[in-house]
């Protein structure tokens, strides 16, 4: 099959293209088509190829990565896979080409099978590689033969006549199998099998030897080298076999085309191991050859320092010549050495290393090379020390003591220094010796003994009333302890040694102790013998204290002796138990027996130390843990004589661990169950999963968690939570589904239950009370044999109880007190839920108290709404009229005095309406502020303007200090409004020819004070508190001055909504001071004020524009006196005329055949609201784009953000102000 040609461009120097032109012919065969670019030349800007093959030994002149990289940069050449060629290249180099986008690195000499290979790993396919087959035939029609088959399969034919002319070939040209027909060298087929194998040209090429021509013997010769991709086959069958020997080629080359990965992959391992071992290589000689940092690091020699030196230069002495000589050996036959090594480092401290060689083996299978590959193991190493002399000091206490046990009192000072002989040169203890505290006739037997002695270790035997010389020494060490016996000191044991750690861990871990006492009941044993049965009861006495027991085996005679305190440990009272090995053997526990057993056999037979932890089954059935320590006597001979042991009772210990055991394990359910109950809230689930790990810990059979409540009586019952294994029948099982509800309560407490909630304690039954307590169950109810139950008190509230029966050991009160945890956690549990439970009620209280506070307040918003509607319609009347009389130039001084009461009157209602909306608005949260930055001097200049005419008046003087530069941020208006009140306050309160003073100055950094003092009469400090409570005067209102009693609350709560306070200080007779605080600016502006919306009509714009007609108002109003009112103020406007209707429809009409230039509306009409009027008047109405002005008594702040809202171009409100209207429509009008 003809394949598709790869092109290839390739980028080198001279020597580069001299290799392609010899090579041409050879790559275009493998359909290569390969093109020459030099590397100093700017690349052509023609179609990109398929590979860019780089010489990286020909771009001297160049940094390769410099090539690739422009090579890159050219867009249009940018999308060909790189690959790289050369002698060799370093990892370093690697990296880099890499890093910039070459793929492969291929080693010179190139051939066209290398690129066949690297072109199928990267995907750059011909579509199938041509097959080629190197024919070695010397007869021309048989080779004709075989090529016209081949070329059938598309199979290219070469031929070679002779063995030396096949190998000229496949230096010329690649070949993908060699087909041995027929040759005329005299040469076996074996023979040129062995040479194609031995040149490295033809050594992995597939050979096929035609069978046509072979005997039988030949192809049975030719057996043994199948292994060798050597095949067989028929003329007829070759093309076949070629066909499918190329295609396994072909797969082999995919896969091993991976092989830079699989390097790099090794790199990187490469790098890690170096990272994580100590390594070093040495060549066959055992020189070294390379080391990594590590190996540097940990030696302390520099990498120069060990290069060409052996690894003798580490040695540190602790090894044997035959530990290195048995290394040697193994890695030089080719096996891999593994063993542990103490190397010694440049500063002579000593490391441990576990170590690995390899020996890597040339084609002979001999080693070239060695690598060696280490890890630090000195820390583990320190620690094996550490705990192996350990051991051997504790067996060395255990073989002391059970040799010392083993002496008579007539050799006891040749059986101590025997028995601690190996203890005392393990730990450095030249001397011991014993006082003992009574003096006594055997004393002086063994110090007589004592000389004769031959130990390296001296040994002093005295009484306490016998000067002793003791052996010193400079830099000695003594360590002396007490030697007690039956609860009485009766000597002290006294070893002195040199300083030392070991010494220090000798009595760390008690095994000093251990020692005296074994020494000291030794010594009790030897007096009593010495004073027979006197001294003998009271070593009895003493190992009763210890609760050790001792045992003498003779091995020869089979018979065992042993103390009282044996037949105790294993159950019996004292000489219950006769003294036999069968007897002792049936006390042990059947599944210790082979163990206690296999101890005993290793000390005879192994001289190993006998230590045995076992179980003891007592008669009546209790079971106890006993640690049997001894050793075996033997004979000069080594024969096995008798056996000793030391036995103790551990049980305590046993148990103790596994109250650990069991307390850790409840801590943690407890835990658990708290953190789910948290996070999750499940309280029955919860419950539940305490009371199953509950019985497990105890080994109860069943119980039940419950809660204790109260009737309406305040009576208690119990409401069970949680119940386990307790259903004994269907009605049973009915009553434990409704668990935690309700349906599951228990009132009747007449019972071991209400003995437990009346008294508030523990109540715990055992079998002996159990018949009686439970004889009324019910029937089928489950057998109560034993049971407890348990209060549970927050505090002294008793909030629950646990109940939990048929633990076959009964509950004792080391089970009370393992429990409590689980009480105080299921006290926390039950509180928990209440809490939530009472949370969860009030907050629905706070939401149906919410939902009637809403409701009372939008009654509230409704009422001021309707009351200020009804309240300024009258007033607009009487303000409107009253300012359009007093502004009547023909009226007398009484009449415009009349004039003026009722104007004053009608303000102060309109006043007192308006703050009482103000307040309303505050109360419900929705009065509007717009905070902003404000320069206290410009407000309180603002604020004098309006006060100062009526201080005038009375004659009161008006000062102010201290405001400059100083900035507050507030709402202007509502500051404004406030700092009024306080002046307006401060002028009519005061005194005539008073005064009052203005300052402004900073509180702190953060504040500003606004304080306002008056000279009027002030204020009882009893009353201050009433200052601030709406509509109070604290009795003004009975003078004459006027007011209405909310300045003061609403101005208090003003200046809350802007971030502030307010307060006062008061003297009576002398005046007062109000002070306003306000935070300072704080450098950015804010607003909760409903945007407004622009009329969409600017002001009149300057330029000429010439007023030529009247402007019209059409005003649709149902109330006549609101009419007549606002006729009369557009009468006094030659430029106005006004047309007006009393019903939306008629207003309507009008609008559409007179087109006004401006209309006032009236929100509430009676047959058609103000909102719907404007409506039909942007759809209906001509578009003259006339503004629309609400002019109505609906002056709640919801009304008038609404009126804007919907379209009106301004929103007016009533009693109208004259001079407010004239203003407005003059905006509007011009």
């Amino acid at each position: 099959m003809v394949s598709q040609m790869i092109d290839i461009r390739i980028v080198g120097n001279k020597e580069t293209e001299s290799w392609l032109q010899r090579q041409q012919d050879t790559l275009l065969s493998s359909d290569f088509n390969c093109r020459f670019s030099s590397i100093t030349a700017p690349v052509e800007a023609t179609e990109p190829p398929d590979i860019w093959l780089i010489d990286a030994d020909g771009s001297e002149a160049l940094r390769l990565i410099d090539v690739i990289t422009q090579l890159h940069a050219n867009g249009e050449m940018a999308g060909a896979e790189i690959i790289v060629f050369g002698k060799s290249m370093t990892t370093e180099l690697a990296s880099e080409v890499m890093a910039v986008g070459a793929r492969r690195f291929l080693v010179k000499p190139l051939s066209s099978r290398m690129l066949a290979s690297t072109c199928q790993e990267l995907g750059i396919s011909h579509s199938l590689m041509a097959r080629t087959a190197l024919i070695v035939e010397d007869r021309q029609a048989i080779y004709e033969v075989i090529r016209e088959h081949l070329a059938t399969r598309s199979i290219e034919s070469l031929q070679a006549g002779s063995i030396q002319a096949t190998f000229d070939l496949l230096r010329k040209r690649d070949s993908d199998v060699i087909v041995i027909s027929h040759y005329s060298d005299l040469m076996s087929y074996r023979e040129l099998s062995k040479l194609l194998r031995f040149f490295p040209d033809s050594s992995g090429i597939p050979v096929i030897f035609t069978t046509d021509d072979i005997t039988n013997s030949d192809a049975r010769d030719f057996l043994s080298l199948t292994g060798t991709n050597i095949h067989f086959a028929a003329y007829a069958e070759v093309p076949r076999l070629i066909h499918e020997l190329t295609h396994q080629q072909i797969g082999r080359a995919t896969s091993g085309g991976r092989i830079y990965d699989v390097l790099h992959k090794r790199e990187q391992e490469h790098f890690a191991l170096n990272h994580h071992a100590i390594v070093s290589m040495a060549d066959s000689a055992g020189k070294i050859t390379e080391v990594n940092r590590r190996f540097c690091n940990t030696s302390q020699y520099s990498e120069t320092e060990l290069l060409g030196q052996s690894h003798r230069l580490l040695k540190s002495g602790c090894h044997s010549p035959d530990f290195y000589q048995d290394m040697w050996k193994t890695i030089s036959r080719g096996d891999i050495w593994k063993g542990e090594i103490c190397n010694r480092a440049k500063d002579g401290s000593l490391y441990w290393v576990s170590s690995t060689i390899v020996p890597f083996l040339d084609s002979r299978q001999r080693p070239y090379k060695y690598i060696a590959i280490r890890k630090n193991i000195s820390q583990v190493k320190t620690a094996e020390h550490r705990v192996k002399r350990h051991g051997q000091l504790a067996r060395l206490v255990s073989e002391a003591s059970a040799h010392a046990l083993s002496g008579h009192w007539a050799s006891a000072p040749e059986t101590l220094q025997s028995a601690l002989q190996p203890l005392c040169g393990f730990l450095g203890i030249h001397h011991v010796a014993i006082k003992l505290r009574h003096n006594h006739s055997l004393v002086a037997i063994w110090r007589q003994l004592i000389g004769n002695s031959v130990h390296n270790t001296s040994l002093s035997i005295t009484s306490l009333n016998t000067a002793e010389s003791e052996s010193q020494e400079g830099d000695s060490q003594k360590i002396e302890v007490p030697l007690w016996a039956d609860q009485t000191e009766i000597g002290s044991l006294k070893l002195v040694t040199r300083q030392g750690t070991l010494t220090d861990t000798f009595c760390d871990q008690g095994l000093i102790d251990i020692l005296a006492s074994v020494i000291s009941h030794s010594l009790a044993r030897w007096l009593s013998e010495f004073d027979q049965e006197r001294d003998r009861k009271r070593l009895y006495k003493a190992q009763a204290f210890a609760n050790i027991g001792t045992w003498e085996w003779n091995l020869e005679t089979n018979e065992m002796i042993w103390t009282e305190i044996i037949p105790v440990l294993f159950g019996y009272p004292k000489g219950g138990l006769e003294t036999s090995y069968a007897n002792f053997m049936a006390a042990v526990h059947p599944d210790d027996r082979t163990k206690v057993e296999a101890g005993i056999a290793a000390a005879i037979e192994y001289d190993e130390p006998y230590r045995v932890e076992h179980r003891a089954v007592w008669p009546d059935g209790t079971v106890r843990w006993l640690l049997e320590t001894g050793a075996v006597v033997r004979s000069d001979d080594g024969t096995a004589k008798q056996m000793l042991s030391v036995v103790e009772d551990v049980t305590q210990v046993h148990e103790a661990e596994q109250q650990l055991a069991n307390q850790a394990s409840l801590l943690n359910m407890l835990h658990e169950s708290l953190t789910t109950f948290i996070r999750e809230g499940k309280f029955r689930a919860t419950l539940d999963t305490m009371l199953e790990s509950l019985l497990e810990l105890t080994n109860s059979e069943f119980g039940f968690l419950a809660e204790v409540l109260q009737d309406e009586e305040e009576a208690p019952y119990l409401r069970v939570q949680s119940i386990a294994n307790l259903p004994w029948s269907l009605p049973s099982e009915e009553m434990c589904s409704r668990v935690g509800t309700d349906r599951f309560e228990l009132p009747s407490l007449n019972n071991v239950m209400g003995e437990l909630i009346r008294n508030k304690k523990v109540v715990s039954v055992d079998e002996t009370q159990s018949v009686e307590l439970f004889a009324g169950l019910p029937e089928g109810h489950p057998e109560i044999r034993t049971f407890l139950s348990v209060p549970i008190l927050v505090g002294s509230d008793l909030v629950g109880i646990f109940a939990i029966a048929n633990r076959d050991s009964g509950y004792n009160q080391s089970l009370i007190s393992f429990l409590r945890p689980f009480t105080a956690t299921y006290g926390v549990i039950i509180n928990s839920q209440r809490m939530i439970d009472m949370e969860s009620n009030n907050r629905r209280s706070l939401v149906r108290e919410k939902q009637r506070a809403d409701q009372a307040n939008r009654a509230k918003s409704e009422f001021l709404s309707s009351m200020s509607h009804e309240l300024r319609t009258p007033l607009n009347a009487i303000l409107g009229f009253g300012q359009l009389l007093g502004s009547d130039p023909a009226l007398n001084e009484d009449q415009r005095d009349s004039a003026n009461e009722i104007l004053s009157a009608s303000n102060h209602l309109l006043a007192l309406i308006n703050e009482v909306l103000d307040l309303a608005r505050i109360e419900s949260g929705k009065l509007d502020l717009s905070l902003e930055t404000i320069p206290v001097r410009a407000i309180i200049d603002e604020a004098l303007t309006l006060i100062r005419l009526s201080a005038e008046k009375r004659g009161i003087q008006i000062s102010i200090s201290n405001r400059a530069n100083l900035r507050v941020t507030a709402d202007w208006t509502r500051l404004k409004q406030a700092l009024l009140n306080l002046l307006s306050n401060a002028v009519k309160y005061n005194r005539s020819e008073g005064s009052i003073l203005i300052e402004a100055k900073p509180h702190g950094t953060a504040w500003v004070d606004i304080r306002v003092t008056d000279t009027g009469p002030g204020i009882p400090e009893f009353r201050i508190p009433e200052l601030f409570q709406p509509f109070n005067r604290l009795g003004a209102e009975l003078s004459h001055i006027e007011g209405t009693g909310i300045g003061l609350s609403l101005t208090h709560r003003l200046v809350e909504l802007m971030g502030g306070s307010i307060g006062l200080t008061s003297a009576v007779g002398e005046g007062s001071t109000f002070w306003i605080r306000l935070p300072v600016e704080q450098g950015h502006t804010s607003t909760n004020a409903e945007p407004s919306i622009d009329s969409g009509q600017s002001k009149t714009q300057s330029g000429e524009q010439t007023v030529t007609n009247t402007k019209s108002i059409l005003y649709i109003e149902d109330n006549p006196a609101n009419l007549k009112l606002v006729e009369r103020i557009v009468q006094r406007q030659p430029d106005f005329s006004l047309i007006s209707a009393t019903t939306a429809e008629e207003g309507l009409n009008l609008a559409r055949t007179c087109q006004p230039d401006l209309i006032l509306l009236d929100i509430n009409l009676p047959d058609m609201n103000g909102f719907t009027i404007l409506h039909k008047l942007e759809t209906q109405a001509p578009p003259n784009n006339a503004p629309v002005i609400a002019l109505t008594a609906s002056a709640m702040h919801c009304e008038v953000r609404r009126g804007k809202n919907a379209g009106f171009n301004d929103y007016l409100t009533k009693p109208i102000n004259i001079a407010e209207l004239t203003n407005t429509l003059k905006k509007y009008l011009g």
